[in-house]
């Protein structure tokens, strides 16, 4: 996920909503409130959502934080 979308247009006939970061020292940043914005929509579908990885670049309350592969996968 590289930005914040609007998906709840989408969601009909959808089971499920996969969210993750990208992993890589290049990788660019996935801000956590993108991460719940989704996760709402697809609750007010009645959509099952996951959130899977923050990749390697993550943003929460503001703070960015840079993990390395090894603690993304625990």
């Amino acid at each position: 996920m590289i930005e914040n979308i609007e998906i709840a247009k989408y969601l009909n006939g959808i089971e499920l909503v996969v969210i993750g970061g990208e992993s890589d020292r290049n990788a660019r940043p996935l801000d956590y409130e993108w991460v719940l914005n989704i996760r709402e929509q697809c609750i007010n579908q009645k959509v099952s959502f996951e959130f899977r990885q923050c990749g390697t670049h993550f943003i929460k309350d503001g703070k960015e934080y840079t993990l390395n592969a090894r603690a993304l996968m625990s």
